[in-house]
């Protein structure tokens, strides 16, 4: 008995914390190699529906996926004309050479289309792993033990999250997991460059940036991110040669840009396409409504959709409730300034909000969704950090609080496994996918039964013979 509670007794650390139970710390005291092995298995058990699922044939596979560039083959000639030519309004040459590789190697085989998505959402995870523990060690003041449980959690989040599968699901949707993969790569590189000042890293987090565009054009927020890391990192920003470093990524952003819009227009769609839309005033209040629930859905996944209709048709008022977004996201930005502004935190929130700015409707986008699942894939790692920094946080400073913090953290997580295993079979087939659909538009406000439209429309006919 005085073993046991020898054993399991809280003994002070050097700051004078009381130091969590050593059982509490096994899972982040294992090598690397065995946290990867674990993400890699947690990730596959998690997703394992989608190896069962066909092409979303009228749910954009036929186009994305199964178009002409990706059955011509993989010759110069067609692989020269992905990458030189528009295509509905997109430019994407990386992700359709991924498609023209799979379909090289299996043909149209759903299985190898869907295993290969789910290849490159494992090395993602893998990747948010490194990631986090190599700025974690270059920040300096993280203990080993800190190291590995921030960046084990964060991984873990992000391998099972509820609010990620329409990106790992939907074979149309590769061009997010793809660009994210290189966008990784790219802020890998530049940590390396800062770490040790050789300009082989540098131009690697350049073509890794140019790789990361040429799957999507989300990707131009990387300069801003660079930055990011410079201020979290301690860099000085009043160091000309900080500012210089970005002159080739503006220069590229700034390109890049210019062949998104050409695209878009391409297809008369986009900044430069005529029709009417939203009122700026609107599109502002959409931005803050957008932040609201992709941070609150990052936290909380909960009702899950494959679309999210705007709340007003164009050229008609936003309900009353939408005007309160902007008022309270600044009101508890303010109230909440003490949190915010502390580092890890501040590195948490900026990461989430620098990935969005591109899809909250300021900037012109040919949607029909107010907000989409799959456009907080690479957001979502601020948002987990952030839980897991302050996870670790508590876990330090208040070991006599861990096992409840542990058990807390393990429903969490069984929640984001289940749910997540049961959002893939919804991306299972068309069939699978219309009935979400047809759920949503059965909860609107304004739904008819078909039966209903058709009696309104007889009662509207006789009531015009009448007369």
């Amino acid at each position: 008995m005085k073993q046991l509670l020898t054993t399991t007794r809280l003994a002070a650390d050097r700051h004078g914390h009381m130091a969590e139970p050593k059982w509490h710390q096994w899972l982040f005291t294992l090598p690397s190699s065995w946290s990867i092995f674990l993400l890699v298995m947690v990730s596959v058990l998690t997703y394992f529906p989608v190896f069962s699922h066909r092409f979303l044939q009228t749910w954009d596979d036929q186009w994305v996926v199964q178009n002409y560039y990706t059955t011509a083959g993989l010759s110069f000639s067609n692989w020269w004309a992905v990458i030189t030519e528009y295509y509905n309004g997109q430019y994407a040459p990386v992700n359709e050479t991924w498609y023209l590789l799979l379909h090289e190697a299996f043909g149209y085989d759903a299985f190898w289309f869907h295993a290969g998505s789910m290849l490159i959402h494992i090395i993602n995870v893998i990747v948010v792993y490194s990631f986090v523990r190599q700025l974690l060690k270059m920040a300096g003041t993280f203990s080993p033990l800190s190291v590995n449980r921030i960046a084990l959690v964060s991984a873990l989040l992000i391998a099972i999250h509820p609010f990620l599968v329409e990106s790992v699901a939907w074979l149309s949707a590769s061009k997010i997991i793809l660009y994210v993969l290189f966008y990784l790569l790219a802020l890998k590189g530049y940590l390396r460059y800062i770490d040790t000042k050789k300009w082989g890293w540098y131009l690697y987090t350049i073509v890794a940036f140019i790789l990361s565009f040429g799957a999507k054009e989300q990707a131009v927020t990387l300069p801003l991110c660079l930055l990011l890391l410079d201020y979290t990192l301690g860099r000085n920003l009043k160091d000309k040669r900080v500012w210089l470093e970005k002159i080739p990524f503006i220069l590229l952003t700034l390109f890049f840009g210019i062949v998104t819009i050409l695209s878009q227009a391409d297809n008369g769609q986009g900044a430069l396409a005529a029709g009417k839309g939203y009122p700026f005033y609107q599109k502002v209040i959409f931005a803050f409504y957008c932040l609201s629930e992709y941070f609150v859905k990052s936290v909380l996944p909960v009702n899950l959709m494959y679309v999210y209709p705007f709340p007003n048709q164009i050229g008609d008022p936003v309900p009353f409730r939408f005007w309160l977004y902007p008022f309270a996201i600044i009101a508890i930005a303010i109230l909440f300034y003490s949190f915010w502004k502390q580092r890890w935190i501040f590195f948490g929130i900026c990461f989430f909000t620098i990935h969005l700015t591109t899809v909250l409707h300021i900037i012109p986008m040919s949607r029909y969704t107010i907000i989409a699942d799959r456009y907080v894939y690479l957001s979502a790692i601020g948002v987990v950090f952030m839980m897991a920094y302050l996870y670790d946080k508590y876990i330090t400073e208040k070991p006599i609080y861990a096992a409840p913090i542990h058990a807390t953290l393990l429903c969490y997580l069984i929640y984001f496994g289940v749910y997540t295993h049961l959002r893939c079979q919804v991306w299972h087939s068309p069939e699978t996918l219309k009935k979400e659909v047809q759920d949503i538009i059965k909860q609107r406000k304004d739904y008819q039964p078909p039966g209903a439209r058709r009696k309104q429309t007889k009662v509207k006919k006789s009531y015009q013979t009448a007369e």
